[in-house]
């Protein structure tokens, strides 16, 4: 097993930057996602990881060992696609032992190899059968099997459940979850899923642009995001953004707009006065911290229009209009609303995020 390190990594198509300085640090043993929307440098990234594209300047590093102008074959790394890369003619057998063939291992370390990983797989009633005879579940635990015998220093693995349904994607984000912690090997999971990356990943490494964004827990990237993309990225439903302005009254600090005026706990003011030159904000809020009354109990109120309801058995989502926005609310189906009765809504200011309406930066 190995650590993997991509130093100031870049990649240029023509005059398309498609990955710009990237550093990442992947520890060994861990699982690291590359999460971000389509075009962001994610699959290109992996890629080069791979030996599959060839940087344009920059690093990579396997195992201390500088791999960067390494052939795929050279790399000891096992890729997963999503199209699963089997071959039609073979057996399911014959697919997990194509790697190994090729290395022209002993027929009986090969059996062994192929059995011991259809086992880890629980597809061992599968060998015999013709690969068109497979579900879309088996098949990429086919793909799988075919990794895992190679026994290689890291998993690459490409959107590799991203086709399938909805439930069986569920069940096989757990699937791979647990084979890559029995089995201890160092994986790099590319999608654009963020529900894949923060259900799955030990980090999550966010891109845009070509540009790394930030790199966290899921904890981490959800609840203290760095800036406006990263916070509207994750999260489904996702964040609320609402405007307003600082103002500075009685030695006190507000964030102000036209409907509402909230005033800043103080423990958060100090961070704020770091950066004095700011005075459009934005806040960021999750639809789980905001709370629904039918009065408005104190000045701490947002009026917002019940637009419609969504019903989701245990909770429900609330579309609310506010100014020319929506602003979704997740609660519980108890709270009864109609729709175009007006509200207000209240939320927890220790959860909410502060940016930079200018820069989209975090500032408090």
């Amino acid at each position: 097993m190995a650590n993997i390190q991509m130093k100031k990594l870049c990649k240029n198509f023509g005059n398309v930057k498609a990955v710009i300085d990237l550093d990442l640090d992947i520890q060994d043993k861990e699982m690291v996602c590359l999460l971000g929307p389509s075009g962001c440098g994610k699959t290109t990234s992996l890629r080069m990881l791979a030996g599959l594209e060839r940087p344009s300047s920059g690093t990579i590093l396997i195992g201390e060992r500088d791999v960067t102008d390494l052939s795929p074959r050279d790399r000891d790394i096992a890729m997963v696609f999503e199209n699963y890369a089997l071959y039609p003619q073979m057996t399911v057998f014959e697919n997990i032992a194509f790697p190994l063939r090729v290395k022209k291992l002993p027929k009986d370390e090969i059996k062994k190899k192929v059995e011991e990983a259809a086992e880890i797989l629980e597809i061992e009633n599968l060998l015999d059968r013709g690969i068109t005879q497979l579900s879309g579940g088996q098949k990429q635990r086919v793909a799988m099997g075919r990794a895992i015998v190679r026994n290689p220093s890291a998993f690459l693995m490409d959107e590799p459940i991203s086709h399938l349904d909805a439930k069986l994607r569920a069940h096989m984000r757990g699937e791979i979850k647990r084979l890559q912690k029995d089995l201890g090997t160092t994986t790099v999971y590319v999608t654009h899923d963020q529900l894949e990356a923060m259900s799955m990943a030990d980090r999550v490494a966010v891109m845009n642009d070509g540009v790394l964004q930030q790199l966290g827990t899921p904890g981490e990237i959800f609840n203290d995001p760095v800036n406006e993309f990263v916070a509207g990225f994750i999260g489904d439903p996702p964040i609320n953004f609402i405007d307003g302005q600082l103002v500075s009254e009685g030695g006190k600090m507000y964030i102000r707009n036209d409907e509402f005026s909230f005033e800043i706990p103080q423990q958060r003011v100090s961070v704020l006065t770091e950066t004095p030159s700011v005075v459009f904000v934005r806040l960021g809020i999750r639809p789980t911290h905001f709370s629904i009354h039918n009065k408005q109990a104190d000045q701490m109120g947002i009026p917002a229009e019940v637009y419609i309801s969504e019903p989701l058995g245990e909770v429900q989502i609330i579309d609310l209009s506010f100014r020319d926005k929506i602003i979704k609310v997740v609660t519980s189906p108890d709270i009864k609303t109609e729709i175009g009765e007006k509200v207000w809504l209240s939320f927890d200011f220790d959860k909410a995020n502060i940016f930079n309406k200018e820069t989209g930066m975090k500032i408090g």
